[in-house]
C-alpha cells in the first residue's frame, strides 16, 4: 500500500477539466520526497483485470535536426498503448524530467472517467529507461523547440505509421511552474487498500 501523497490542486483540476484523453506532468511528494508523476485521463475505461497487470512505459525523442518534443508511451497489458508527446522546452517539463532522472522513480496516475477513482503506481526507471533519459538529457536540457515545431511534431508523429499503433492523448501544455508548487495549493490524497 501506498503512503498518503500531496499534488499541487491546480494540476489536478487541469487534469480533470482538459479534453480527454489527455495527461500532464507534474511532482507528487510521498515522505517529504518528490518524484515526477505521470498522470492521463483516457477517455475510456482501462478494465480492472488490465491495470492490475501494470504497463510497460517507454520514452523517445521524435522530431528533426532542428527540433525534438519527448515522447512517452504507455501500454497496459492485454489493452492497448497511449502515446504522449511533450515539448521539452517547457519549463515544467524540464524541472519534472529532471526530478525523474535525480530520483530514478516516478509515479503514475490513471484517472477513470466515471468514477472518478485514481489507479496509482509507482516504478523505479530500469536501466534502459534511464540510459535512454540519460542520453537524452542533454538535448531535452537544450531544447528550443517552439510551440509550431511542437504542433508540427504532433502532426506528423499521427499521421507516421512506423511506432506501434495506440491512442495519441493530449498534452497538457502547462509553463506555469506554480503548478509544481507543493507548498501552498497542496491537495494530500491517501490511497485506499486495493
Amino acid at each position: 500500500m501506498l503512503p498518503p501523497m500531496t499534488v499541487n490542486r491546480s494540476f489536478l483540476q487541469a487534469l480533470v477539466a482538459a479534453e480527454a484523453p489527455c495527461c500532464g506532468l507534474g511532482l507528487v511528494e510521498v515522505d517529504k520526497k518528490k518524484s515526477g508523476f505521470v498522470a492521463m485521463r483516457p477517455g475510456e475505461v482501462i478494465p480492472q483485470a488490465c491495470l492490475g497487470l501494470g504497463f510497460n512505459f517507454g520514452h523517445s525523442l521524435y522530431g528533426s535536426s532542428q527540433f525534438e518534443v519527448v515522447h512517452f508511451a504507455f501500454e497496459f497489458y492485454g489493452f492497448k498503448q497511449y502515446h504522449a508527446l511533450m515539448n521539452p522546452s517547457n519549463p515544467l517539463v524540464q524541472v519534472v524530467l529532471k526530478t525523474m532522472l535525480e530520483s530514478r522513480d516516478y509515479f503514475f496516475f490513471s484517472v477513470e472517467e466515471k468514477s472518478g477513482s485514481v489507479t496509482t503506481f509507482r516504478n523505479e526507471l530500469n536501466d534502459e529507461v534511464m540510459s535512454g533519459f540519460r542520453q537524452d538529457w542533454p538535448r531535452i536540457k537544450a531544447s528550443t523547440t517552439t510551440k509550431q515545431q511542437y504542433d508540427k511534431a504532433v502532426s506528423s508523429f499521427i499521421k507516421d505509421d512506423t511506432h506501434p499503433p495506440g491512442t495519441m492523448m493530449n498534452w497538457l501544455e502547462l509553463d506555469n511552474l506554480s503548478y509544481l508548487d507543493l507548498r501552498i495549493d497542496r491537495l494530500d490524497l491517501t490511497p485506499a487498500a486495493g
